[in-house]
């Protein structure tokens, strides 16, 4: 039968929609990330971390050529994200950045930025940015950026720098300070101090969000299809949903550094992209710290017992996955939770650490997996044991999650479904007393603590396409 010729357009337009729903890690997401560096990543030599903890490393200008060594392991473990360092030439790891559009800094060179993320989106797996645009530093002073040239004006009225005595300043800041032309008051979150460390920009400034939207387009010219948004907390929410409708990231996460859910659950209604027929679709994701901080002390604890109450919404204990789940990004570890940015690891290098990912990698949400857990600490295969396990029972962002305790162990039914559903069961705790059914539950993976079964129908569904070689991304 000869379709009309406008049959082949539809047909492209829906799976434009397609795309674009599943962008910025709307419902039902199904992929998994791992933060692609640590905080000594770009660092050399000898170092004194927090509590006077000495450690040396070697990564200082190649730890891009270092994750690009890793490509083929990240793609095989099937990775869909990978959270990259701040892209910019700064201060240190990058987290004061002064020349924008710079992208030669301590991680490597531009062009060992850019053959990483080529190498990367080839095996298939999406690079996502370090986007740090809460402040910035000025280049040889206080408040004088260079490339790109920004006027004070974008410097919020009520940041320090407005305060200093000019005679301790240099020319050119003493200029700055002496014309006065300054932005707003700074927007800042009442959950969340004031930053010192480098200048608050005023994103109030339409000219400033236009800048912005600059950034985001040569970070997308020069590979990266996601955002990770730095310090959330000290720039209005609802500016996150104008630069990601602009930019149209893949995926996009925030970080509101805060362990209360409804908090949590604010800032993204707070970045809903309105006028859309469905604000909540492409709204912004967030890293659970609520979920987080649970697990770290219930975990650590050894309190399995208390584990349903992460994911049930009672006000009680409640994750970020009890009130939201398709927007949280779960996690144990991240750049500044643990060593050496704090005198210990949020988790022990022991079976602690992989009871967690046991239970991040099987629940809702968009798991997040450390580096240093993987390579580091050589837990690559237990974790790429469970991911795979993940995948095969299609647990995604918005699973149903049933819980139970037997004795003192978590036991959760997560279904491949937001409604009623079980294709995954999985085991927190050493007692020995739960067994699934052996006609209709194989187990996948287990560890010391942990066991995790797929539904045998279902992985028979799911597997082909899972182990298959992923599919480069444009």
């Amino acid at each position: 039968m000869r379709r009309p010729r406008f049959w082949w357009s539809a047909v492209l337009v829906v799976f434009a929609l397609v795309a674009l729903a599943r962008g910025q890690g709307g419902y039902n997401d199904d992929r998994v990330m791992i933060q692609g560096f640590m905080w000594e990543s770009h660092q050399e030599g000898k170092q004194t971390g927090e509590g006077g903890y000495q450690y040396e490393v070697h990564w200082k200008d190649h730890w891009y050529d270092h994750v690009r060594s890793k490509a083929d392991e990240l793609a095989d473990a099937r990775f869909d994200l990978i959270w990259l360092p701040p892209p910019s030439q700064g201060e240190g790891a990058g987290y004061h950045p002064h020349e924008l559009h710079n992208f030669n800094n301590n991680y490597g060179t531009e062009a060992q930025q850019k053959q990483l993320l080529q190498t990367l989106r080839q095996k298939g797996i999406e690079p996502v940015a370090d986007v740090v645009i809460n402040h910035r530093s000025g280049t040889g002073g206080w408040a004088t950026f260079q490339n790109p040239a920004w006027p004070s004006k974008f410097i919020c009225a009520d940041d320090e720098f407005w305060f200093q005595d000019p005679n301790i300043l240099n020319a050119q800041d003493r200029a700055i300070f002496e014309a006065g032309d300054k932005g707003a008051p700074d927007y800042g979150d009442s959950n969340y101090p004031r930053w010192h460390g480098s200048r608050d920009l005023d994103h109030a400034n339409a000219d400033l969000r236009k800048e912005i939207k600059v950034y985001l387009k040569k970070l997308r010219d020069l590979g990266y299809r996601g955002w990770r948004y730095d310090m959330v907390k000290g720039f209005n929410p609802k500016y996150v949903a104008e630069y990601d409708f602009d930019s149209q990231p893949t995926f996009a996460v925030g970080e509101y550094w805060d362990a209360n859910p409804t908090r949590l659950t604010g800032w993204i209604d707070g970045t809903k992209m309105q006028g859309q027929p469905d604000p909540a679709l492409k709204a912004c994701s967030t890293f659970d710290f609520a979920t987080y901080e649970l697990l770290r002390h219930f975990i650590n604890s050894g309190k399995y017992n208390h584990l349903p109450a992460v994911a049930y919404k009672d006000g009680i204990y409640d994750g970020l996955i009890a009130v939201n789940k398709d927007k949280a990004v779960t996690f144990l570890e991240n750049h500044d939770t643990g060593f050496p940015q704090k005198q210990f690891d949020s988790f022990p290098n022991n079976e602690k650490v992989m009871q967690g990912y046991a239970y991040i990698l099987t629940h809702p949400g968009v798991p997040c997996v450390y580096w240093k857990h993987y390579f580091d600490w050589n837990h690559g295969d237990a974790i790429k044991a469970l991911i795979r396990a993940r995948k095969y029972a299609g647990v995604h962002s918005g699973s149903y999650v049933k819980t139970e305790v037997h004795d003192n162990n978590y036991v959760a039914i997560v279904g491949d479904k937001p409604t009623e559903s079980s294709t995954l069961i999985v085991k927190i705790g050493y007692g020995l007393g739960f067994q699934p059914d052996q006609d209709v539950w194989a187990l996948e993976t287990s560890g010391e603590g942990y066991a995790v079964w797929v539904r045998k129908t279902k992985k028979a569904q799911t597997q082909t396409k899972v182990d298959a070689p992923k599919a480069p991304i444009e």
